[in-house]
């Protein structure tokens, strides 16, 4: 099934402060011998990634939710102060 824009995602990424991320698809697109790539605004680690359709997570982990929910209260507390 390919990826595509609007689609909300768990992916395994390296090279991040956690080796995975979630958020909404930006831009997606097919290589020949790779299969589908796609940027996305990782609402975990911050910034747009990039992700390989092959390292998708179909069933995050409590731990991984639970870091989601952290880094969303660390975003509103900001927010407010603004």
């Amino acid at each position: 099934m390919p990826v595509k824009k609007g689609d909300m995602l768990w992916v395994e990424i390296k090279g991040a402060q956690q080796n995975y991320g979630f958020g909404e698809v930006v831009e997606a697109w097919e290589e020949e011998g790779i299969g589908w790539i796609f940027n996305f605004h990782c609402l975990v680690n911050g910034g747009l990634r990039m992700g390989y359709e092959k390292n998708i997570i179909e069933k995050p982990s409590a731990r991984m939710h639970g870091k989601l929910a952290e880094e969303q209260k660390a975003l509103n507390e900001i927010l407010k102060k603004m």
